[in-house]
């Protein structure tokens, strides 16, 4: 009998930390993209990290944000519910501190 994989949710931000936005993910890729973390999260989540990631000042650096609607394009195209927003971001866990 095969085992099923379980999903791993986790809290994570650009380089885990506190102070930058905070998404959920609903699985994460099993191995990391040079030592970050490679979350998969729904599409909504992805709509809303790519609105954050969004460069108002100027609109000629998006990067970031353009590569995130890609793979938010991609996935629709495909009937995907879940987006992977990898990226080539550094993205890590954010660790709660209330854990002993």
């Amino acid at each position: 009998m095969e085992a099923v994989k379980q999903k791993q949710r986790v809290k994570f931000s650009i380089e885990g930390a506190k102070d930058n936005p905070i998404y959920e993910a609903v699985d994460i890729h099993p191995t990391r993209w040079n030592g970050w973390l490679c979350p998969i999260v729904t599409i909504e989540v992805a709509e809303q990290i790519a609105m954050d990631l969004y460069n108002k000042n100027d609109p000629t650096d998006n990067e970031p944000f353009q590569d995130v609607v890609d793979a938010i394009i991609h996935a629709k195209e495909n009937l995907e519910d879940t987006v992977d927003v990898g990226c080539g971001l550094i993205w890590d866990e954010v660790q709660d501190s209330t854990h002993k």
